[in-house]
C-alpha cells in the first residue's frame, strides 16, 4: 500500500514539473499554432460556426419532435450555444490567464 502511495505522489510531482516547464515555454512567445487557432477560431465565429450551430438546433429540434422529448431539442440548444460562445471563452480563458 505503501508502495502504491509513492507511486501516485512520484506521478503527480512529475506532471507539476513537467507543467511549469510547459508553462515557461508558452510565455516565451512561440506563436507557431497562432495561425491555426485564429483560422479555427474565426470559422467557429464566423459563418460556418452560425450555420453549424442552426443546424445542431435544428436537429435537435426534429430530434425531440421525433421522441416526443424535450431533451434532444435541450442538448441542440446546448451543443450550438457551445459552438457559439465556448471558443470565445477558451481564447480569453488561455491568453488572459495564468494560472
Amino acid at each position: 500500500m505503501m508502495k502504491n502511495l509513492f507511486a501516485r505522489a512520484s506521478v503527480g510531482a512529475m506532471t507539476l514539473a513537467a507543467s511549469a516547464g510547459a508553462m515557461a515555454a508558452n510565455q516565451s512567445g512561440d506563436v507557431t499554432f497562432k495561425s491555426f487557432r485564429d483560422t479555427v477560431l474565426a470559422w467557429a465565429q464566423g459563418p460556418l460556426g452560425t450555420g453549424l450551430s442552426i443546424t445542431m438546433m435544428l436537429m435537435g429540434a426534429g430530434m425531440g419532435v421525433a421522441r416526443n422529448s424535450p431533451m434532444p431539442a435541450l442538448s441542440g440548444i446546448a451543443g450550438a450555444a457551445f459552438l457559439n460562445w465556448g471558443p470565445g471563452i477558451i481564447k480569453t480563458l488561455t491568453e488572459g490567464a495564468l494560472i
